[in-house]
């Protein structure tokens, strides 16, 4: 008779089962060639080691190749380092690098469109661009993030944020797109 009571009570006891999450999808930064940033870095440096800075004007000029070396590398190291994770709730945008706005989360609902770029001189789908739009409710400002393309980030935005397409973009493959046109396609709410 104890042993039934347990049963029960254990029975009752146990939560509800429920769907497990789906586990975050992690889509890395771009490939960047910093050879501009070296090349000016390693100017900049070479022309004090070289002697050639005895004028204020070749010394203004190696200072600025430094400054403009390190914003290169900068800049390519943040783009580097920039991870696009698309998980159950929103699309989560980290950048370790920066030293402001180090991470951002958007929800599915406020992701109002997504376009995808295709340049006249784009031969490769790696080449074309995406930009996802959104807007936090009640504010004027649109925020903008902009990557390489990756046909299954573009699906997955457009399936989670529950967007529509809008002209061409309803008669698109995104593993095949049509290359070597200029054009916008476009998904929006």
């Amino acid at each position: 008779m104890a042993d039934a009571l347990q049963t029960t009570a254990l029975q009752t006891s146990l939560p509800e089962p429920t769907a497990p999450a789906r586990p975050a999808i992690v889509f890395s930064g771009e490939t960047r060639n910093m050879a501009m940033g070296i090349a000016m870095l390693g100017g900049g440096i070479a022309a004090f080691i070289a002697g050639l800075t005895h004028t204020f004007f070749a010394q203004a000029l190696a200072y600025t190749f430094i400054a403009w070396g390190i914003f290169f590398l900068y800049g390519d190291l943040l783009l580097a380092t920039r991870r696009l994770i698309v998980t159950d709730e929103a699309l989560e945008i980290r950048i370790p690098f920066r030293f402001w706005n180090r991470s951002k989360s958007w929800a599915w609902q406020h992701i109002y469109r997504l376009d995808i770029v295709i340049d006249r001189r784009t031969t490769h789908a790696k080449d074309t661009a995406i930009h996802i739009y959104h807007q936090f409710p009640g504010e004027v400002a649109i925020d903008r993030e902009d990557t390489n393309f990756d046909p299954e980030l573009a699906a997955l935005v457009i399936e989670r944020a529950r967007l529509k397409p809008d002209g061409e973009a309803a008669k698109v493959d995104l593993n095949d797109l049509p290359l070597g046109a200029s054009m916008t396609l476009t998904w929006k709410r």
